[in-house]
């Protein structure tokens, strides 16, 4: 780790002591993020928080409930991972991100107590303890707090003072640390459940929900299950997918209305549906640009390969579409490639810049050709940009091409821009 103090931190060195923490890699466990916190003064137990889990639609779903919460006039932190165009990315105040300035003070003091930590805390568990840190130096009325990877091991998992817990539809990803079934993953899931506190979660099936509703049990709080056929809600998102994020985010706002869950909030349900309706977040069937038409979507496990190929079929019918996929090495990347692939006219595979994990674009071409006669490996996003711009620009008859990005989140912002240099 970097040595590095609260008095010699600028914003490039905090960049670079977090980027640096990234080599100790993923370690769940709450020990370190308690003993980072109490050097801290414990900043997390001067905060609300409503804690969202869940393997797919997170973010969706704790950006809308922050749209809404805003839309009510409350101070409303969020903090999400992974960032999405930085490293200030991660944190935002009613819609704003963070600073240069304040990141970096905040990364300073957590870096002082770092040092004094007996074994170093690791890259999340640094960025969850500056979350907390910002959101209590602003006095925010309630943090939207989304789990990294699981739940009941997952460094968010420390804090106390929950206005509700939400969990989002659960699938299977990172099985080496959640478990081999549904619900074994659900139950880590749930792991999030605090005593006698409201639960708003995603009907997934059976083995997910069983889950559930046994950690309801042995903590007394209150389930709120959400069908995912529920009422329509209107929101900006697109893809088909955003309906059942939706609808949990609506059921957790009406939730924390109904039960008064928090002061000096004005959350009608005109508010609730406005503030669904305007959110914006990125990277989930995101549409970057309009000629050629491109999306962008950060579709990495089999549930959402699914539910990307729904949307893909039912919005994009009358064209012929070319993808752009890269993908982490340890995801089942065949059983999203097995989904997405088929659709296409041809393939475009890139590995994912900066990232250990990166599958090099030349395997997942491999990989890609048992499913689509047509692909190329690319050598960077740039190639991969320029080259399905064209392909769709190309294509002839009654028929308009389409590109679509998907795979892992860590390249999209890097192929957006990519996108925009080469559409000129």
């Amino acid at each position: 780790m970097l040595p590095m103090t609260s008095d010699d931190m600028t914003y490039e060195s905090a960049c670079a002591y977090i980027e640096d923490a990234a080599r100790l890699g993923s370690r769940p466990g709450l020990s370190r993020i308690e003993e980072l916190c109490a050097h801290l003064g414990h900043p997390e137990e001067k905060l609300r928080f409503i804690h969202v889990a869940g393997t797919n639609g997170k973010g969706s779903t704790a950006a809308m409930i922050a749209s809404a919460l805003d839309a009510a006039g409350l101070k409303t932190g969020m903090y999400y991972s992974p960032a999405l165009c930085g490293p200030r990315d991660h944190y935002a105040i009613n819609g704003v991100m963070i600073s240069e300035d304040d990141y970096s003070s905040c990364i300073s003091e957590v870096a002082t107590a770092n040092a004094m930590l007996s074994e170093s805390a690791t890259q999340f568990e640094l960025e969850t303890a500056a979350a907390f840190l910002y959101f209590g130096k602003n006095h925010c009325d309630a943090v939207v707090c989304e789990c990294g990877m699981g739940g009941r091991d997952d460094a968010t998992n420390i804090i106390k003072n929950k206005i509700c817990c939400v969990i989002t539809s659960v699938s299977f990803d990172h099985m080496q640390y959640l478990g081999n079934t549904l619900h074994e993953i659900a139950g880590v899931k749930a792991g999030i459940i605090t005593s006698n506190c409201p639960v708003i979660a995603l009907d997934s099936g059976c083995e997910v929900i069983d889950a559930i509703e046994s950690r309801c049990r042995i903590t007394g709080s209150t389930l709120y299950k959400v069908s995912p056929p529920y009422p329509d809600i209107a929101c900006a998102l697109e893809g088909t997918f955003q309906k059942e994020n939706a609808a949990v985010a609506y059921k957790c706002l009406c939730v924390i209305a109904d039960e008064n869950l928090t002061e000096g909030c004005s959350l009608t349900d005109d508010i609730i549906r406005k503030g669904i309706a305007d959110t914006v977040w990125p990277f989930r069937f995101e549409k970057i640009c309009s000629d050629p038409l491109v999306y962008v979507d950060g579709a990495h496990n089999e549930r959402a390969a699914m539910m990307l190929e729904e949307t893909i079929t039912l919005d994009l019918a009358g064209y012929e579409k070319f993808l752009v996929m890269g993908m982490f090495s340890d995801k089942e990347y065949d059983k999203v490639v097995s989904r997405l692939a088929p659709l296409a006219s041809m393939i475009f595979t890139v590995q994912t810049p900066g990232s250990a994990r990166a599958l090099s674009a030349e395997d997942l071409a491999v990989c890609a050709k048992r499913y689509c006669g047509n692909v190329r490996a690319c050598s960077d996003l740039e190639e991969a940009a320029r080259l399905a711009l064209k392909a769709a620009n190309d294509v002839k008859g009654d028929k308009r091409g389409a590109v679509i990005a998907c795979g892992s989140l860590s390249y999209l912002n890097g192929f957006k821009e990519a996108v925009r240099s080469a559409a000129g």
